[in-house]
């Protein structure tokens, strides 16, 4: 395991957690893209700014989540309320963390955001939402991703055509973006400040199913509704904004199954791309064990449900078809890693890894280790 990595790694989680709340920016190429700081009291969307070009044309203004736990009465954006943490890792990942969103003890919540340039004008931007259950009871939740486009910086004159689960927008410019919701339910795509109103009012409001066709100034949202959340069980939703390029296998990073307890996380903070011009790096992370655990980091081919393989502890992981498992001593901030190089070949696109992490803790409910939920990797195309 190469330790100065992980040392970087902590040491930037050290430097960021403090700026957690300010906007965040991730780049490569001339892809550059960056969501607004929190804010502890609005709701409302945070300033997105969506850069593909040498030229640094804008073709965003706003992006943010919003979510509803059901007998709320309206829904809820994402603030700087709950133990926020994360920051900047690198040019091409950033993340916040939330411990305990709006300090209620129902939801912890991680914000992803990764990026790459697919050429000198395109490129790819995807933003993840991974909500856990910390509560002791189940959670019926709804997650809603809103957006606002202003392609190549103007507005009013969009053009919008798409499905449910995928929006294309252009304008007279000639410049596409398309924002894509993975697995939503509902959608919406209307002219500035429906969308936005009904998100802010106090009241509950589902998306319309308004679909493209649309012409004017484009706002868009996708809906994941009813997703029932058991104690410790965790669920991403994410959408990906494409510049100018057709993103046909995008890479994806899914968690499901659920913890022992609500502190030992799988997670990553590397896109699991494949690259014809050169290798790419994923990798397997946990975070949330005791300092200086004994840990475990399995990594297989396939997903199970909960496999009481070894006693005590659920495998989210088929372990019939396990590529490795590798251990040690956790950081002194309770955090391991295994690092894997994707070829430049295009053998790989599409292959799905999963992983999982085990840490000694004699404090869990089987008195001798923690696991984590499992994690799906599925590598896309550049």
């Amino acid at each position: 395991m190469p330790k100065s990595l992980l040392s970087c790694l902590v040491s930037a989680a050290c430097l960021s957690a403090a700026l957690t709340a300010q906007s965040l920016t991730v780049s490569e190429g001339n892809m550059i893209v960056t969501t607004g700081s929190l804010s502890a009291a609005l709701h409302e969307p945070r300033v997105f700014d969506l850069k593909a070009d040498a030229l640094v044309t804008d073709h965003g203004y706003e992006h943010q989540w919003y979510y509803r736990i059901a007998g709320d009465t309206r829904e809820l954006s994402l603030r700087n309320i709950g133990g926020v943490t994360g920051g900047a890792f690198g040019s091409v990942h950033a993340d916040r963390d939330w411990a305990n969103v709006d300090n209620r003890n129902q939801l912890r919540v991680s914000l992803d955001y990764d990026c790459y340039a697919s050429g000198p004008a395109s490129g790819v931007f995807i933003s993840r939402c991974t909500v856990t259950n910390i509560s002791n009871a189940p959670i019926v939740l709804d997650m809603i991703a809103y957006s606002d486009l202003d392609i190549a910086n103007s507005s009013g004159n969009d053009s919008v055509t798409g499905t449910n689960s995928s929006h294309f927008v252009t304008d007279p410019s000639g410049v596409q973006v398309e924002v894509r919701a993975i697995g939503n339910d509902l959608s919406q795509a209307s002219a500035y400040p429906v969308i936005r109103n009904a998100l802010l009012n106090l009241a509950v409001d589902n998306l319309t199913g308004a679909l493209p066709p649309f012409t004017g100034d484009y706002t868009g949202a996708f809906q994941w509704t009813n997703r029932t959340l058991q104690p410790r069980e965790v669920r991403t939703f994410q959408i990906a904004f494409a510049v100018d390029t057709a993103a046909v296998a995008l890479p994806l990073v899914e968690h499901y199954g659920a913890s022992s307890n609500n502190g030992l996380q799988v997670h990553t903070q590397f896109l699991p791309l494949q690259d014809n011009s050169q290798p790419r790096q994923i990798a397997v992370q946990m975070k949330g064990a005791l300092p200086g655990a004994e840990y475990r980091l399995a990594v297989g081919q396939a997903p199970i449900s909960p496999f009481p393989f070894i006693p005590g502890i659920d495998l989210w992981i088929d372990p019939f078809v396990l590529v490795g498992i590798y251990g040690g001593l956790t950081s002194p901030t309770g955090e391991a890693f295994e690092l894997y190089f994707v070829p430049p070949s295009p053998y790989l696109t599409g292959f799905s890894v999963y992983g999982q992490a085990f840490a000694v803790d004699v404090s869990a409910p089987n008195g001798f280790a923690n696991w984590s939920s499992g994690m799906r990797l599925r590598i896309g195309k550049l």
